[in-house]
């Protein structure tokens, strides 16, 4: 999945994959914050909507960073 925004510092963490999901939005808000995280199970879809101000962030049912965290 990549993302189909353009934005100003990092949108993408791929070194993310596998963390606790708290440490995984932490991060991210650190590095970037003009964006806001939106967690999500793994099962469920990806938002139709695009948000050039959010990341997705998908987790396992152990809580921890399934795919990479993008924004869109």
């Amino acid at each position: 999945m990549s993302s189909p925004c353009t934005v100003q510092g990092k949108s993408a963490w791929p070194e993310l994959l596998g963390q606790n999901v708290d440490k995984a939005v932490s991060i991210i808000q650190k590095e970037n914050p003009n964006l806001h995280a939106v967690v999500l199970n793994i099962s469920q879809d990806v938002p139709e909507t695009v948000d050039c101000t959010r990341v997705l962030v998908f987790i396992n049912d152990n809580n921890q960073v399934s795919l990479v965290p993008i924004v869109r």
